[in-house]
């Protein structure tokens, strides 16, 4: 099973994801504004279109600007945190500007995630090996990037399964669905395209959860999803009535 998935891990404490196969493209269309101005939290000058010489970071300022920086190099590795305004940068106490140092290199904040002095609403960290930690100060924003990279995720099988018909038009996923999936991946939930059967022009996408949480990195760079998991139902499509459904395991616990 090493085919196309979705995999989340929720932290609604911290408004943490833990993500992979949500694209930095899925990222941009799924937020409703993207912030204006951004930290780079690894340095990356050749990305920067600003500096700030009291804390030594570079900036990328302007909405337009911050969407190219995160759709430009897909494969290139992206951190960053935004804020209000310089000022709120310049502000920044020696112990501030060294927790900012630590989240870029550790990939996790020391404390809390939102800065009362930067008043950020994201957090953004690329780990490589596909994986993508986000924090959303208002947790709901999640709902539609997931969305977004669900709709894309099946449109791309169903394209591979039916080359020859015209593109799926595929509807929104009612916002129930998406809660209730964002709730079980407080487990660790994947979501994998790459098993998805068809019944009666209905899909079917098997969702799994993780059996221990601890290997998560070791199984998403080894892929190996059917034994380090366990499956807990589908998320459906149908085909003829274009409408999203989720039928859970009848061992697995409803939510």
């Amino acid at each position: 099973m090493k085919g196309n998935f979705i995999f989340i891990n929720t932290n609604p404490i911290s408004n943490m994801i833990l993500s992979s196969g949500i694209t930095a493209a899925d990222y941009v269309n799924g937020l409703d504004e993207l912030p204006d101005n951004i930290i780079l939290l690894n340095s990356d000058e050749d990305a920067a279109n600003g500096y700030n010489s009291h804390s030594r970071f570079n900036l990328i300022t302007g909405a337009g600007e911050i969407r190219r920086y995160l759709l430009r190099n897909p494969s290139k590795q992206k951190k960053f945190i935004d804020f209000n305004d310089e000022d709120s940068v310049n502000g920044l106490s020696p112990f501030e500007i060294a927790e900012l140092l630590y989240l870029g290199h550790m990939g996790t904040p020391m404390g809390r995630p939102f800065s009362s002095k930067l008043l950020n609403h994201y957090i953004y960290l690329n780990l490589g090996n596909g994986e993508t930690r986000t924090y959303y100060r208002r947790f709901s924003d999640v709902n539609h990037v997931l969305e977004i990279a669900l709709k894309r995720n099946l449109r791309e099988i169903h394209n591979t399964l039916r080359v020859f018909l015209r593109p799926l038009a595929i509807k929104d996923v009612d916002n129930s669905i998406l809660i209730k999936l964002i709730t079980r991946a407080n487990d660790g939930l994947f979501i994998v395209f790459g098993a998805l059967r068809e019944k009666n022009r209905v899909y079917h996408i098997p969702l799994r959860v993780l059996k221990d949480p601890d290997q998560v990195s070791i199984i998403l760079k080894t892929k190996e999803i059917e034994i380090n998991t366990d499956y807990v139902g589908d998320l459906t499509y149908d085909l003829q009535h274009s409408k999203w459904d989720l039928q859970w395991h009848s061992q697995a616990t409803d939510v």
